[in-house]
């Protein structure tokens, strides 16, 4: 269901994109908490951040009634998500306690459709809006963090660099996070002079950290152990998938609408 909302929504965007222009472009700066949704290891958020540019592209000179207020916007962003996480488990008969984040850095280029309009009010120039669409993503780079006590054993901890430091074996930990994601962007603004004010939701529908909870390793190694334990008799562990809640501040450079 969710891959064909997406598919028809770009479907639709792409139809009306035949009458669509250049309109206004501009840089824009967001703030906000990430986090691994669903992921049963997950603690805490952490800072989330968008920044980029973007482009405007209006429907003025389409015949249709939405054309004044409806609105298409795509960009580029530098895109910050992750996670804390936190786990207590047994290894055999000691319990140990495991913790760290994973910070994870992507390219990120969204398409949205919005509609907005101007409040009827004494001043002119108050615009509010609603806008959505999916937006895909591409791991450039991260940092691991990973720290495990075990009462009676030296404290082990280890920090990874993908890309940057470390030998091929130290970043192998680092490779069960998927560097591609699809997500959905709903958010609301609003707009007064050069400058748009939003508060939207990024929510990717791709797993980022499938199959590497403490959870997930302690099940597969008792059914690779047992014979008799049916693996479709174990509940499924869920994945983690990025989710943000941002605040956003963008800026208008410039128009081509003449």
């Amino acid at each position: 269901m969710k891959k064909i909302l997406l598919l028809g929504l770009i479907g639709i965007m792409g139809i009306m994109g035949a009458r669509a222009q250049f309109d206004d472009y501009g840089v824009k700066f967001a703030l906000g908490t990430a986090t691994l949704v669903d992921d049963l290891s997950t603690k805490s958020p952490i800072l989330g951040a968008n920044i980029g540019g973007y482009v405007n592209f209006t429907f003025k000179h389409s015949p249709t009634a939405l054309a004044e207020i409806f609105y298409l916007q795509t960009g580029l962003n530098f895109v910050r998500r992750g996670n804390s996480f936190e786990e207590n488990f047994e290894n055999g008969n000691t319990l140990s306690f495991r913790e760290g984040y994973h910070h994870t850095y992507y390219v990120q280029l969204p398409i949205l459709a919005g509609v907005h309009f101007e409040l009827p009010v004494r001043e002119p120039g108050h615009v509010v809006g609603v806008y959505l669409g999916p937006a895909v993503s591409f791991g450039l780079f991260g940092r691991y963090a990973d720290r495990m006590i075990t009462p009676g054993y030296t404290s082990r901890a280890a920090n990874y660099d993908v890309n940057f430091s470390g030998t091929p074996a130290d970043r192998y930990i680092f490779n069960h996070i998927s560097r591609l994601d699809v997500s959905a962007i709903l958010g609301v603004s609003y707009e007064h002079g050069d400058y748009t004010f939003s508060l939207f939701v990024d929510h990717g529908f791709l797993a980022v950290s499938e199959g590497t909870d403490v959870l997930r390793t302690i099940v597969n190694n008792l059914n690779s152990l047992n014979p008799f334990i049916n693996a479709n008799n174990i509940p499924k562990i869920p994945d983690g998938n990025n989710n943000a809640v941002m605040i956003s501040v963008a800026y208008k450079l410039g128009s081509f609408m003449k």
